[in-house]
């Protein structure tokens, strides 16, 4: 009996190690920034003035002025997507709502 139960064993065993290793399943995630989020990236790496960013094509900082916006320098969104999440993998970047911007990952 136990020379049986040795020999299940054994086998159980010799089928797990000969399992294909299953493949870890990623997700795409969108984030959304919007303007006044940007401008913590602007401040931290524009300049460190801004206080607000637009996404339009390309993304501007500013700061706040008298009168309205005064522009302090210009941005790279895809940087911006890294700075946010610096562990994820980034696969891209577009305009969202309200000239936010929407960063796409794979985690």
């Amino acid at each position: 009996m136990l020379r049986r139960l040795a020999v299940l064993a054994s086998a159980a065993l010799l089928a797990l190690s000969a399992a294909p290793a299953q493949a870890h399943a990623t997700a795409v995630v969108e984030d959304v920034f919007s303007p006044l989020a940007l401008g913590g990236y602007c401040a931290a790496q524009v300049n460190p003035t801004s206080g607000i960013g637009f996404y339009n094509g390309w993304l501007n900082c500013y700061r706040f002025g008298t009168p309205g916006l005064v522009f302090t320098g210009a941005g790279n969104p895809g940087q911006a997507c890294v700075y946010f999440h610096p562990t994820w993998n980034f696969i891209g970047y577009s305009q969202g709502v309200s000239q936010a911007l929407l960063c796409r990952y794979s985690v």
